[in-house]
């Protein structure tokens, strides 16, 4: 069966202060999202067979066999953040898609370590396709444990063009405004997300303010990868992106607001909040 959205990245580990370990990764997110708006979801991720994968239902999953998980941690100092890389899990090829999944329509590029090369997006031509690099913006050294450190991520301007939507956070470039705006030189669609100040849509090179939706922030994790997906999808079903942009912060509002995808139930709730 062909899925209407997939998603392609490692799931992860959390590592907590108390010891335990949550789970993470954007293709967890994104494919909930999708679920969450209707549609059928796919994941392509790798990791140990005992890794409890999704914390939601009703996602095919491929696990490729991995002999660990991609594990981070974040530190907190003096109100300060470090994020430290403790486990990478096997990286992502063709090879691991079934042959059917080719064909879907909606696919979401979400690494978060360099698991795989956005060469890979010349594999759907005929897909609408949305990029979250932010595992493109890190790089860390050998061994693991590692401190994970920022680096810019300049991709070719011929598959930035490939791109339908690209998003990334003011976080992710580290306040780069310059950066992003390179981007959106070469990719028709760049939005660049800043929490509870909104978004900025990048529509062919021309800035619009997103405004945010009003929320309650329970717990902001995995806000930007809720934001991705559901403009992917709505953009698909309208083909207007100022609209799939609003459609999507709502969509972020009502993510934060619960822990993991608990608060975003369904499409009815995302169009209420809107």
């Amino acid at each position: 069966m062909v899925p209407q959205f997939l998603a392609l990245g490692h799931a992860t580990y959390d590592r907590l202060a108390d010891g335990r370990f949550a789970p993470g990764g954007t293709v967890r997110y994104a494919t909930g999202a999708a679920v969450r708006l209707g549609l059928t979801a796919a994941m392509v991720t790798a990791g140990t067979p005992a890794a409890p994968l999704a914390n939601h239902e009703g996602v095919q999953t491929v696990l490729v066999p991995s002999p660990a998980v991609t594990t981070f941690e974040n530190r907190y100092d003096a109100h300060r953040r470090s994020q430290w890389l403790h486990a990478l899990a096997s990286p992502l090829v063709l090879d691991h898609l079934p042959a059917a999944w080719y064909a879907t329509r909606l696919v979401h590029l979400a690494p978060v370590a360099h698991e795989f090369d956005l060469a890979l997006i010349t594999a759907f031509p005929e897909a609408l396709i949305v990029v979250t690099p932010q595992g493109w913006m890190r790089t860390w050294a050998q061994p693991l444990p590692a401190l994970v450190q920022p680096c810019r991520w300049l991709p070719p301007p011929a598959l930035l063009r490939r791109i339908n939507l690209l998003v990334v956070s003011i976080e992710d470039v580290a306040g780069d405004e310059a950066l992003v705006a390179s981007y959106a030189r070469h990719c028709p669609l760049v939005v660049v997300t800043r929490g509870a100040l909104g978004a900025t849509l990048y529509q062919y090179g021309v800035s619009h303010p997103i405004a945010a939706c009003p929320a309650q922030e329970y717990d902001p994790t995995g806000a930007g990868d809720v934001f991705a997906a559901a403009m992917l999808v709505r953009l698909a079903e309208t083909g207007d992106a100022l609209a799939a942009a609003q459609f999507a912060s709502a969509a972020a509002a009502l993510a934060v607001e619960g822990r993991g995808l608990g608060n975003l139930t369904n499409r009815d709730a995302v169009l209420a909040r809107l």
